[in-house]
């Protein structure tokens, strides 16, 4: 990382369970059992802690992937859901699990409505102690509190008192309309804490309608959350889930703010998020932080000159620890000092008057930007170290020319 960034001892530090929801959300919910199931190995190994795969109680094709997917995860936690009508039909699925199965233990997430006037007539704290008593001896449960922002707050402390007392592993407080504010969010995470103490495991899951999903999960945790569900990329409906990669790199990057740390490996990101993308054939976006094909790149001149003279000026991440490399692209509004650099690289040390040549002759051209192949930069300096006029728009060249 680069050398100023803030260091604070990991003594001490929690670690964050990040889990992934790509498998349970959008696309990734349709997908064949085989696409499925390369992206949940996938996650496996980029070091996810759990990964949501469905509702097998109540989907056939998310109980063919637990049953793809049997003896495969390494260290992944594979997580199934169900809503509370389901969860009998889930109890009976789980008893038949082979009893020799090796591999991280499967666990539940029992999705508990919290808005009053959703409840129609039913008790949902009986409903959900019911719920947690099937389960419980099939399988560690979850709960998850949906649509916290719209939870009245008697209802909501019900809940979460029936589900520990019932024997709850743990908290899933799921932002579902993503209308909740970092402050509403490190809020509700106080009010639990002050009802669980420290050693019951709450998981924050913010939806990114309002475009403060990782804001909101930064909140939650510095306010004593233990971890996030989201999604490699922010895959989900809607404007999707919380982006895991963001999470996971700002831990990382600052220590100083959220005391926490994970097993992810921030180098293995892009290479996962591009399999996540291949095989549900979706496009995660040329500037999508972390993962986009351009977030290390700038044609800017100015920005140019810092970077190649004191890169943090303009790059607070470093793109060596995503196995990235930085770009410095050659367009109309590049600078001398990147076409200094690149054909410094290949051993080509320009004087003023040189330099001048060849950045006039890139901006006069057509088309700058097919001067990032090196190959034609070289060849263009060629031309002109020739005495080739060049006025007016440079025609192609190529190595040979």
């Amino acid at each position: 990382m680069h050398h100023d960034l803030p260091t604070v001892a990991a003594s001490g530090f929690r670690t964050a369970r990040l889990v992934d929801a790509s498998l349970a959300d959008g696309r990734g919910a349709t997908a064949p059992t085989a696409e499925r199931l390369d992206i949940l190995l996938a996650l496996d190994d980029l070091g996810i802690d759990a990964a949501l795969i469905g509702y097998p109680a109540a989907r056939p094709a998310d109980l063919a992937l637990v049953e793809a997917s049997r003896a495969r995860c390494r260290q992944l936690t594979r997580m199934v859901c169900t809503a509370l009508a389901d969860a009998p039909v889930l109890a009976d699925l789980l008893g038949r699990g082979e009893p020799t199965e090796s591999g991280p233990p499967i666990e539940v997430v029992l999705e508990c409505g919290t808005d009053p006037r959703l409840a129609e007539g039913a008790d949902p704290v009986a409903l959900l102690t019911g719920a947690i008593i099937r389960l419980a001896p099939r399988a560690p449960v979850w709960v998850e509190l949906a649509a916290i922002a719209a939870a009245a707050p008697e209802m909501l402390r019900s809940l979460v008192h029936a589900a520990l007392a019932a024997g709850a592993r743990g908290l899933i407080l799921a932002d579902t309309t993503g209308r909740m504010l970092p402050a509403e969010t490190a809020a509700t995470i106080g009010m639990l804490r002050a009802i669980t103490g420290p050693t019951i495991p709450v998981i924050v899951a913010p939806a990114d309608d309002l475009g403060l999903a990782t804001a909101n999960a930064l909140a939650g945790l510095a306010a004593g959350a233990d971890g996030v569900l989201g999604a490699i990329g922010g895959l989900g409906e809607r404007a999707g889930l919380v982006p895991i990669e963001e999470v996971a790199t700002a831990i990382r990057y600052r220590p100083d703010h959220v005391r926490l740390d994970h097993a992810i490996d921030l180098a293995a990101l892009v290479r996962t998020g591009m399999t996540i993308a291949e095989r549900l054939s979706v496009d995660l976006g040329r500037n999508k932080a972390l993962l986009g094909d351009y977030v290390f790149g700038t044609a800017a001149g100015l920005h140019q000159h810092g970077l190649l003279n004191h890169p943090i000026t303009y790059e607070y991440l470093d793109p060596a620890d995503f196995g990235r490399e930085r770009r410095i692209l050659i367009g109309r509004h590049s600078g001398r000092a990147v076409l200094r650099a690149r054909l410094t690289e290949v051993g080509i040390n320009l004087d003023p008057a040189g330099l001048e040549a060849v950045y006039q002759a890139v901006m006069r051209s057509a088309d700058p930007e097919r001067f990032n192949d090196t190959a034609e930069l070289v060849a263009l300096h060629r031309r002109l170290s020739a005495g080739d006029a060049v006025a007016g728009p440079v025609a192609h060249v190529s190595q040979g020319a």
